[in-house]
């Protein structure tokens, strides 16, 4: 699912107005977020994949971590997954629905 989630947005940010590179992000010590987005003015929204219909607070773990070490520059963190619902989990992360990619969700 997350070849292809990054498959996805490989090919949106080809045509999208907001220019962003691709990463992944891994620390020594193990923790991991999927996919990275980082625009030029050095922005980064993080994203996890998860192929579950439910969500819970310990699959923001490795964004929680990322906002700790990015400060200023973590713009949000996004956990996409095969609900249906856009649920809030604190500041600045958020549960999205894997159709957000494709379409408007609110």
């Amino acid at each position: 699912m997350e070849t292809f989630v990054a498959g996805e947005l490989r090919k949106l940010l080809g045509w999208s107005r907001h220019r962003a590179k691709l990463f992944h992000y891994r620390t020594l010590p193990g923790q991991e977020v999927d996919l990275l987005l980082e625009r030029a003015d050095g922005r980064v929204v993080g994203l996890e994949v998860k192929s579950s219909a439910s969500i819970q607070a310990k699959d923001f773990k490795g964004l929680q971590s990322l906002s700790e070490t990015l400060g200023d520059a973590f713009h949000c963190g996004v956990v996409l997954y095969t609900g249906t619902e856009v649920l809030p989990f604190g500041p600045k992360m958020w549960a999205v629905p894997m159709s957000g990619l494709w379409e408007k969700v609110d």
